[in-house]
């Protein structure tokens, strides 16, 4: 039984005091004592008490009824609609049939709030839900599906969110399939949309940065220079992003060597006015194709940056590298490296070096 003052508390002008009661009431095990605290949440309008009712009932709301979790979506106030939602996402995995009548609700935030639960179910929402989702008449429900879609890497999804990325009027539902698609797609989703995108440089500028990301998880070593020629058309736009598709590439498929397009117009990026994180991804592009003395020899300089995530970079990105001057740079800053990371660096490469710049042996071992 709940002690009658705990519940007269609430009465009391002092926010201090309501709160004080919602902490005790949370703490007392009466079984009615989540009913109070609900009816006290619809009318409290001070934001501390608010915090302490939900904490409360977050407590008391462990193991069940996930539908009064859900009620509580429906409250006027923002906030208790938010940590509703906080609460039902740790649940996840227990409110799939309550999520079942929210995302038919004639209420639209009801329906998003729906999607953004089943984002952190753990045993993963049916794809029926999200079917009916992507179908929704209101965008931003719609948006969020796909973004859930490709969090969670749903490829049996992947044919819905490609149709709306092919066909869809709206921008914004567009870049997200594209988005979702760079994460869960495939060669075969990439072929699809090439009807639609032939040429990643003609692509419209809302769509280009999604479009490039997705050729960085789905393209071949064959897109290397279509992406290059987007970074010399487009410029810093772009740079980020297309130097991480190349490296997505070059990763997903052992590439070492760039025709002398690519090499020219990567080396051409690496200037001093270059923003210090493009530069940082950059160097560490270029270092699957040091093997090129071109290549090896753009990065040197890049060993006596005064900026140490540069110099590092530059240092690792030199270790296929088997240039004689590469070597001589190596060794000289080595003698006076102050850094020990660096240093140590150095001469792990340093140690490896000679084996690969000595004479092929002609013992069959």
């Amino acid at each position: 039984m709940i002690d009658s003052k705990l519940i007269e508390a609430f009465s009391s002008p002092e926010a201090a005091e309501r709160r004080a009661a919602a902490e005790d009431i949370s703490e007392c095990g009466d079984p009615g004592a989540a009913e109070v605290l609900v009816s006290q949440l619809h009318k409290e309008e001070s934001r501390p008490v608010k915090e302490a009712i939900l904490r409360g009932l977050s407590h008391i709301w462990t193991s069940n009824p996930v539908e009064a979790m859900i009620e509580l979506l429906k409250d006027d106030d923002p906030f208790v609609r938010a940590e509703a939602a906080d609460m039902l996402q740790r649940r996840a995995g227990d409110v799939i049939e309550g999520l079942n009548h929210l995302i038919r609700s004639d209420d639209k935030d009801l329906r998003k709030f729906a999607v953004d639960i089943m984002r952190e179910a753990t045993i993963g929402a049916p794809d029926a839900l999200y079917l009916a989702a992507l179908k929704d008449k209101d965008i931003n429900v719609v948006i969020s599906t796909i973004e859930n879609i490709g969090s969670r890497r749903r490829a049996g999804l992947a044919p819905q969110v490609l149709a709306i990325a092919l066909e869809n009027p709206q921008p914004m539902a567009v870049c997200a399939s594209l988005e979702a698609l760079a994460v869960i797609g495939n060669r075969q989703t990439l072929d699809a949309l090439r009807t639609k995108y032939p040429n990643v440089a003609e692509v419209p500028g809302i769509y280009l940065l999604p479009f490039l990301k997705l050729l960085g998880h789905t393209a071949g070593p064959e897109s290397m220079e279509e992406i290059c020629r987007t970074i010399e058309s487009k410029g810093a736009f772009v740079h980020e992003v297309s130097i991480d598709a190349l490296t997505n590439i070059a990763l997903r498929h052992s590439v070492s060597e760039l025709n002398s397009f690519c090499e020219a117009a990567l080396c051409g990026l690496l200037q001093p006015d270059l923003d210090a994180v493009v530069c940082f991804h950059l160097l560490r592009l270029l270092g699957h194709f040091t093997g090129s003395s071109r290549v090896a020899l753009v990065v040197l300089p890049y060993i006596h940056s005064l900026d140490r995530t540069l110099c590092m970079a530059a240092v690792e990105s030199l270790a296929n590298s088997s240039d004689p001057a590469v070597d001589d740079a190596l060794h000289s800053l080595q003698s006076t490296e102050s850094d020990p990371e660096i240093g140590e660096e150095l001469e792990e490469l340093l140690r490896r070096r000679p084996r690969w710049n000595s004479p092929l042996s002609n013992s069959p071992n």
